[in-house]
């Protein structure tokens, strides 16, 4: 019979990236017990006075976690109880053949384990079960991932289904961490790392694996042997405490005894344990003790932690407001203040932010969410600024792991993950797994491209240095801006993976419907800002959105470097977009072709061109079949599990209709987004009312100076720039910061710098297929140390635009040869298209390299002249004073590093040919 207080401790539940109990956090502070020699029945466990012995040291000594290898009798589990321990139970199998070769055995391990979930789900003293641990490197590469994944999922979907409430997990190993396991309700990895920037980093990396969920570090420690036991305890201590700092939701000492058999004989070459053979306490116990006690960040270690202004910006947001704040001011922090700011409400928005005493409310008109987070950054006193939304509920330690970032480096920003709270109604969980949410984008494990703006935070005076945010962004597009902008001035933003929020998103298709609108005129605003950074009308990232929707992950492809013969204790892997036919059909234009296509055929049978339309209708309905039919696939393979029963349905009718809207959201998002950038286009925001430079309002693409300039680079015309400096400036140091500038956004995706063998160019840079913007630049000099920087810019076209505008012209000629008029417009109509198409690709790739080029003027103090100030600045042509007066020595060898806003150290590339010296 259990204990009465066993059997009245609530059960671990997963919340977040961490274990909750009841109101209470449970963080797995554990210690791995066993394997022991084997009785006479072949169970590897001590006599019961023994087990329960050492669970009292245990309990003693704070470990609230005990990890078998093999599965314990229940008197094992009720003595776990008696003394509030709770067993992470290992199920063992043959793990270690190649057991998928087999299928009988491979349905036997199945059945085992199911069999074992359902009699140990039920005990309280069950925390996890572990139904595998470290699948040799050598079989996952014998079977192949993607086979040994399918197995594990299956073993998994048959586990829950016989135990719905039982927590599982697979302990996995640095040999195999590709493995891509998702659906584990906790990650867990078993890790040996001495040093602890390297166990920082990987358990960093770990985080980005685990994604949403908790992750659990099964198995750390040292050996007494080689280490001495001081040194022991030293290292094991340091492994603990990194691993909570981190963020992981528990961590597992290896083992609690010296007393270890494996492979059918005791083990006396490593000593792990805590204790030795006879139970007797190594000094590692005492400090794992007190490691366990200080687990993550006790009040007396937060002295040094700077003061941070919560920052919520809410509009008509009653619905939300209150569980937003309820959570934020029961924050787990030392040191921060709460201040809403009530954007024009017209519903009880103010009123509800009044009821909480410890917040600040600001009324402001309605100005947009922009003008709010501005208004809400000069009110702030905090040296750290962290933002979120009204419809957010923040983890207690979210403000904690949020400013580790700022704590351990320079960044100016940092963010962290949002998720989608387990009680938003059905349809609000089918648009979180439908793609246009907000999510963070990484360049590597800590370093961030983008953090969304319900999860962001920032240096104060970092952002007022860059003015704060632009006020042309009235709903969305803020956060990318200024993550841009930061970065554009050589500033990092830094990822925070355990500062985690619960993100509401919208319960009505129209709702859905009018964010993507917005976010789409989100975009073509962030177009004529950073045109260097779209391609093809498209955002492209540096660093890999991280999602687990199948549409994003369909884009992507993971690539493993395992080392030789697959030896590699600790594998490199790669994630790249792959541009392919999985992207293009979820495009606006491709869809719109094919109605057009369509549409064409319909002209084509009513002016009597049967085979025109034979082909013009084929092609469209195939278009719109593959759109379709990808969409349905990605609603298919979407995750929808746990999901509420929607209404009158069962729950098989309720997972039809998940997937079926689902598959509708992926089918509508695109063209709500293209319908924004469309409205975006007709009605943009007021430009006067923007803090930004000169410079960055002359970034747009659709206005008239700009599309002059792109027609008339395109028939070979010149485009260029004059730079003006009252000191000299080195050539070579202008293209290298240029050539830096353009590699480091998306406008320098292929960029040519390096072909000495042209003389007539200096940089060439891709416009897509269409062709090349060659540069070619002059540094003249002038009286006392004065001299113009000359920019020239002509377009090259490639052999696909050359081809494009031939095919076009013969498709006309011909077409009016055949007096066939409206294959003749078809094809004026395309030509026309790719014409329009061409020439905003050459506008945003020129206005990218405009920008890039007034940046590094800036840097290098360069004065960018028009007209009238370059004829009053610089002496007319044939004039004494024209001559130099001084001359500047050869340059020798290589140019030393540029210093600056690449950071020291920056590898430069000598630009010009070599010649003689």
């Amino acid at each position: 019979m259990l204990p009465t207080n066993a059997a009245a401790a609530p059960s671990p539940r997963v919340v977040g990236k961490f274990l909750q109990a009841g109101s209470e956090r449970f963080l797995i502070k554990g210690v791995s017990y066993g394997t022991f020699a084997p009785d006479a029945d072949g169970y590897q466990f001590p006599r019961l006075p023994q087990v329960a012995a050492d669970f009292v040291l245990m309990a003693q000594s704070g470990v609230n976690a005990v990890r078998t290898y093999t599965v314990p009798r229940g008197n094992i589990l009720d003595a776990a109880a008696e003394h509030e321990l709770r067993v992470v139970v290992g199920v063992p199998w043959a793990q270690h053949v190649a057991f998928l070769d087999n299928r009988k055995l491979a349905r036997a391990v199945r059945k085992d384990i199911v069999r074992e979930v359902r009699r140990l789900a039920g005990h309280p003293a069950t925390l996890l079960v572990a139904i595998g641990n470290e699948i040799p490197s050598g079989v996952v590469r014998w079977h192949g991932a993607a086979r040994i994944e399918r197995f594990l999922r299956d073993v998994y979907d048959d586990a829950k289904q016989a135990a719905p409430d039982a927590l599982l997990t697979y302990v996995n190993y640095p040999p195999t961490d590709y493995l891509d396991l998702p659906f584990f309700d906790v990650c867990a990895f078993n890790v040996y790392l001495h040093h602890g920037d390297d166990l920082r980093a990987y358990v960093a990396h770990l985080q980005v694996v685990a994604g949403n969920r908790p992750l659990l570090l099964a198995e750390g420690g040292a050996d007494s042997l080689r280490e001495g036991e001081e040194g022991q305890a030293d290292l094991t201590a340091t492994q603990l405490r990194i691993a909570f700092e981190e963020g992981a939701c528990g961590a597992v000492v290896f083992s609690w005894t010296d007393d270890w058999w494996r492979g059918g004989h005791a083990v006396a070459d490593w000593r792990f344990g805590l204790t030795d053979e006879r139970r007797r306490p190594k000094p590692v116990l005492a400090d794992v003790a007190l490691a366990f006690a200080d687990a993550g960040f006790p009040p007396g270690r937060r002295q040094e932690w700077p003061r941070v202004s919560v920052l919520i910006c809410a509009r008509n947001a009653a619905e939300t407001l209150d569980e937003c704040l309820r959570s934020v001011v029961e924050l787990d922090y030392p040191d921060y203040e709460v201040i809403v700011v009530n954007d024009g409400s017209t519903d009880a928005t103010g009123e509800i932010a009044r009821r909480h005493p410890d917040v600040t409310v600001i009324d402001t008109p309605h100005g947009g969410l922009s003008a709010a987070r501005n208004a809400a950054l000069h009110r702030a006193s905090g040296t750290v600024v962290a933002y979120t939304d009204a419809d957010v509920r923040v983890d207690p330690a979210w403000l904690i792991y949020l400013v580790q970032p700022f704590l351990r480096s320079d960044v100016a920003g940092a963010g962290g993950p949002n998720v989608v709270p387990e009680d938003d109604p059905w349809m609000a969980q089918c648009v979180a797994r439908s793609p246009g949410a907000p999510t963070h984008v990484l360049l590597d494990d800590r370093a961030a491209e983008h953090v969304p703006g319900c999860n962001m935070a920032f240096r104060r005076d970092a952002l007022l240095a860059i003015g704060g945010f632009d006020p042309a962004y009235h709903a969305a597009g803020d956060d990318v801006d200024v993550c841009w902008r930061l970065q554009a001035r050589g500033q990092s933003i830094g990822f925070a993976p355990s500062a985690l929020v619960w993100h509401r998103h919208r319960r009505t298709v129209r709702g859905y419907w009018r964010q993507q609108v917005g976010y789409g005129e989100a975009e073509t605003q962030l177009m004529d800002n950073h045109p260097e950074r779209f391609l093809n009308g498209h955002a492209v990232w540096k660093g890999r959105i991280y999602s687990s929707l199948p549409f994003v992950r369909a884009i992507s492809r993971v690539r493993v470097n395992a080392g030789v013969w697959g030896t590699a204790a600790f594998p490199s892997v790669y994630s790249a977009h792959i541009p392919s036919m999985t992207y293009v059909p979820h495009l606006i234009a491709w869809q719109f072709g094919s109605v057009l296509l369509m549409c064409a055929a319909a002209g084509s049978v009513w002016f009597g061109h049967a085979a025109l339309a034979v082909v013009a209708g084929l092609g469209g309905i195939a278009g719109l079949a593959t759109t379709i039919a990808k969409c349905v696939g990605y609603g298919r393979r979407t995750d929808v599990r746990g999901l509420p029963v929607a209404g009158p349905f069962g729950a098989v009718a309720s997972r039809m209709l998940y997937r079926t809207t689902i598959a509708w959201l992926h089918l509508l998002q695109p063209i709500a987004r293209g319908w924004g950038r469309f409205r975006g286009k007709l009605w943009p925001p007021d430009v006067g009312a923007r803090h930004a430079t000169a410079a960055a309002r002359s970034r747009r693409v659709d206005g008239p100076r700009e599309m002059g300039r792109a027609i008339r680079l395109m028939f070979r015309g010149q485009d260029k720039m004059e730079l003006w400096s009252e000191r000299w400036v080195d050539r070579a140091d202008l293209l290298t910061r240029i050539t830096r500038g353009l590699q480091s956004r998306a406008v320098g995706r292929a960029i040519d710098a390096h072909d000495t063998w042209q003389q007539e160019r200096d940089l060439a840079v891709a416009t897509g297929r269409w062709g090349w913007l060659d540069l070619r630049t002059l540094l003249e000099e002038h009286e006392e140390g004065r001299c113009l920087f000359r920019v020239g810019v002509r377009h090259r076209l490639a052999p696909f635009g050359a081809t494009v505008g031939m095919l076009t012209g013969m498709g006309i000629a011909a077409s009016l040869l055949l007096d066939a008029g409206l294959t003749a417009a078809l094809f004026l109509g395309s030509g026309l298209t790719a014409a329009v198409a061409m020439c905003r690709r050459i506008a945003q790739v020129d206005a990218g390299v405009r920008a890039v080029v007034e940046e590094v003027a800036g840097q290098r103090g360069l004065l960018v002249m028009r007209g009238e100030d370059l004829a009053a600045r610089v002496p007319a042509a044939g004039s004494e004073s024209t001559r130099p007066l001084i001359r500047r020595p050869p340059v020798v060898g290589v140019p030393e590093p540029v210093a600056g806003a690449e950071g020291e150290g920056t590898e430069v590339y000598d630009l010009q040919p070599s010649g003689e010296r």
